[in-house]
């Protein structure tokens, strides 16, 4: 699966015509583009005003704003549009599918987790894992739009490379962790990284979203020492 940024290089190839999700609220009557901004078609480069920053944040916001009150399946296109004050033509420009538009607003709103340097391994990871944990357990309706976009994305090969992109980026803070731990001679240097990595976070993924088992301090002490014996 691929990891580049394939969402970044599409919102610039996403034709007029709403497709997928969006389709059913466009329907024949669908409003015209408005005059602010010219169309981008994937054959033709850009003319006119170029697209509007401030369109994409306002749109951005009340998609999280709004899917994080109704969730995706609940979120309407009218109401979006009128929260975001643009018209819906002017999303559906920009965005093939609500499940695209949301993981967009998704990454727009993720901060970074601490870098976490306490010079050993164990604690790194206590820390830097606690902290997913931390995000992961908030009672609000966002934690649950992430299952929703996993079911939909292995139907819709863009938004899984969407998806896979933006877990890719949440590895990265315990990739750090390991990487400087086979620096300090802490693990061996012929270490395999990505399957560290899915034997530590996978369990964390699978009580979330399947087993809905505790994930707490005891949990992830329990969880390091069996990844990483000895340490």
């Amino acid at each position: 699966m691929p990891t580049a940024l394939a969402d970044a290089a599409m919102m610039d190839a996403v034709k007029v015509e709403p497709i997928g999700d969006f389709a059913a609220d466009a329907g024949p009557d669908a409003e015209k583009p408005s005059a602010d901004e010219e169309p981008c078609t994937d054959d033709a480069p850009r003319r006119g005003r170029p697209r509007s920053k401030k369109f994409d944040e306002s749109i951005l916001a009340a998609t999280l704003e709004l899917a994080g009150e109704v969730g995706i399946k609940g979120m309407s296109m009218d109401e979006l549009a009128q929260r975001a004050g643009v018209s819906k033509a002017t999303i559906y420009r920009r965005w093939p599918s609500k499940e695209i538009l949301v993981l967009q607003a998704l990454q727009s709103a993720m901060q970074p987790l601490d870098d976490v340097d306490t010079g050993g391994v164990v604690e790194d990871l206590r820390l830097c894992l606690g902290q997913m944990i931390a995000r992961m357990s908030k009672k609000d309706r966002m934690n649950d739009v992430l299952p929703h976009l996993i079911e939909m994305a292995t139907h819709d090969a863009t938004l899984r490379s969407s998806v896979d992109d933006y877990v890719q980026n949440r590895r990265v803070p315990v990739l750090k962790v390991l990487e400087r731990a086979i620096g300090r001679g802490e693990l061996p240097a012929d270490t395999d990284i990505e399957l560290v990595l899915d034997a530590l976070l996978g369990p964390l993924i699978y009580r979330r979203l399947l087993s809905g088992g505790v994930l707490d301090a005891d949990f992830l002490d329990r969880l390091i020492v069996l990844v990483l014996p000895g340490r």
